[in-house]
């Protein structure tokens, strides 16, 4: 009786040794996935950031919104997005699109981050529902600050919907913390330097002054009096106009025309 008691101590101990190795397992599983969704997200963040389009002369079609309201932002923006974006090639080569970064609820009180984008030419197309994604699960905080170059500072609030901002620093928070359900478990950050710059309407639309491009100057008209007729050839003097003959047109000076030379 005594040895099956000590055996039975020995299973239970082997057993509960064998259940927490389960749930350490299955812990490090989750948290490696959580870290890998929140890395693509960044990842998704940083090359929409990074081929931002804005022109002036189509407004409307190129807006940078930037909601930072609360815990959870959202952004919505126009990108000429890279062969490597996550579902670029679902619109074979529009590249040119609306790019949506917006949080909804999910379980256990967090939230899901959601990429939807469609290109910008359909974003007035109801009948055209954008492609959605979910980039990242167990969110618990989503946010964006703003640096201004005019001010020289960070804002939380980007407000100038026809600029864009030299640089975007995301945060994105994921799980909830052991000891305060309030503060997320892990907080990743990226700070995205922002290439691209307004187009203006000048440069945008090609305007051209006098002359259509391409079309040559008038050439001078010939046969004024008093001047001298065309140069003859290289090291030949010009023989000068017809003198007593005013008025006279397409009728230089010398029987033979010079030649000319660029």
């Amino acid at each position: 009786m005594l040895s099956i008691g000590i055996f039975a101590m020995v299973l239970t101990a082997i057993y509960a040794t064998w259940i927490a190795i389960l749930k350490g397992s299955v812990a490090g599983m989750k948290a490696a996935a959580e870290v890998q969704r929140a890395r693509i997200a960044l990842r998704s963040l940083e090359d929409a950031f990074t081929s931002v389009e804005y022109f002036d002369a189509n407004k409307n079609w190129y807006l940078f919104y930037a909601d930072t309201s609360g815990d959870m932002a959202s952004l919505s923006i126009a990108a000429r997005l890279p062969a490597g974006f996550l579902g670029v090639g679902r619109y074979q080569d529009q590249v040119v699109r609306r790019v949506n970064f917006f949080t909804e609820p999910g379980s256990d009180g967090t939230a899901n981050l959601i990429m939807s984008q469609q290109p910008i030419l359909m974003v007035s197309n109801a009948m055209n529902q954008p492609y959605t994604v979910t980039l990242a699960k167990d969110v618990t905080f989503f946010g964006l600050s703003f640096y201004d170059a005019a001010k020289g500072e960070w804002l939380d609030e980007w407000t100038s919907t026809n600029m864009l901002p030299r640089l975007v620093q995301v945060a994105l928070g994921i799980g909830k913390s052991p000891g305060n359900v309030n503060k997320p478990h892990e907080i990743v950050y990226s700070l995205v330097a922002v290439p691209s710059v307004g187009v203006p309407v000048n440069a945008q639309v090609l305007r051209y002054g006098g002359q259509q491009p391409g079309q040559p100057g008038q050439p001078g008209q010939p046969g004024q009096p008093g001047q001298p007729g065309q140069p003859g050839l290289p090291g030949q003097p010009g023989q000068p106009g017809g003198f007593g003959q005013p008025g006279g047109f397409g009728q230089p000076g010398s029987g033979q025309p010079g030649r000319r030379f660029p």
